[in-house]
């Protein structure tokens, strides 16, 4: 545990829920609507024991939707590769890889560009989803000016690739990813305190960032515009409970929704990204087949309609894998059980 001297921004944070529940005489859950959905599958747990699992990415193969991919990093090891039903069908050895995300190539449509941010070494590391294929490929490691690497989130734009890194002291670095897969430096800013889960917004160009025992921020993702960053939720508000962990989007067919994992009461909030109105929030809890989540990382969400679940899911890291016991995993549910229990268009 590191030790350090808290500023008034970091104290106010760590009250907040605790004066909103003594000023309302309630906790900070009544603050918000929190409703139950089940998993519908899971993935192959990670072959590291402890806190291993970490955050997942989802790519999906558009000339064969039934071959798409999960992606998921064991923080102790490498990447896991899975498919749709969870099997694992890959493992790249290639070290303490923390946070992933994806993008398709913008000078090479025949490939998708993965991103990963390595801890230890202290590197930003590419990877090739080669389409006709469907095989991951590591392309290169670059080491990077930050002492731990930590949250990874990816973008494009106007054929630009952008991979967004933050270390756990509070630095973002944005980099472009070159046509022949190097990296230079475009920007960067720094929050007061510990990030980690960060997501863009490709057609907003607004990058959603959370900081651990704050709350959400956005900003603009344009390397050319100042890092402005405003508020979009704190802890305290909207059954938000530290840490923040991860941060995805939903892209239906009429909004865009935000989910953000709460860690402290294992629970999910949904934002419109319209106007950052909060639509309530769910958990993953245990059903007859699968248990619930619990001290989620990472999530990711997307349309792809698989196995009946026709409006696509989410997968979320799951911190205790106790149906049957085992080392973490990822969990997968369906998008229509949140929407229909959350009421959302």
């Amino acid at each position: 545990m590191i030790f350090r001297e808290w500023g008034k921004r970091e104290l106010l944070a760590l009250a907040l829920p605790f004066l909103s529940a003594l000023l309302l005489g309630c906790n900070s859950e009544s603050l918000g609507k929190i409703v139950s959905v089940h998993a519908r599958a899971e993935t192959t747990p990670v072959p590291h024991d402890d806190d291993a699992a970490d955050d997942p990415a989802i790519w999906v193969n558009e000339t064969s939707p039934n071959d798409s991919l999960i992606l998921g990093t064991d923080k102790r090891g490498g990447l896991q590769i899975f498919d749709l039903y969870g099997n694992q069908i890959e493992y790249l050895d290639i070290g303490r890889i923390n946070n992933v995300d994806l993008r398709a190539n913008p000078h090479n449509e025949s490939n998708t560009i993965v991103v990963a941010s390595q801890r230890n070494p202290a590197r930003l590391v590419v990877f090739l989803i080669e389409h006709e294929q469907g095989t991951v490929n590591f392309e290169v490691a670059h080491e990077v000016e930050l002492p731990e690497p930590y949250g990874i989130c990816a973008t494009v734009h106007n054929g630009k690739y952008f991979a967004v890194l933050n270390d756990k002291n509070g630095t973002f670095h944005q980099y472009e990813i070159t046509p022949t897969y190097d990296i230079k430096l475009v920007r960067e800013w720094t929050t007061e305190t510990q990030p980690e889960g960060c997501v863009v917004d490709d057609v907003a160009q607004k990058i959603y960032l959370g900081e651990e025992g704050v709350g959400i921020w956005w900003l603009s993702a344009l390397p050319q515009d100042p890092p402005d960053m405003v508020s979009v939720a704190r802890i305290g508000e909207h059954s938000l409970t530290a840490d923040i962990e991860g941060l995805t989007l939903y892209h239906g067919a009429s909004k865009t929704y935000l989910i953000a994992s709460s860690q402290g009461n294992n629970s999910y909030a949904v934002f419109d990204t319209a106007d950052h109105t909060y639509k309530g929030s769910f958990r993953v809890s245990a059903s007859r087949k699968f248990d619930g989540t619990s001290d989620t990382d990472g999530i990711a969400a997307t349309t792809l309609a698989v196995r009946g679940m026709e409006e696509g899911f989410m997968v979320l890291q799951d911190g205790e894998n106790t149906k049957p016991k085992a080392n973490q995993n990822f969990k997968v549910i369906s998008w229509s059980d949140v929407r229909k229990k959350l009421d959302l268009d």
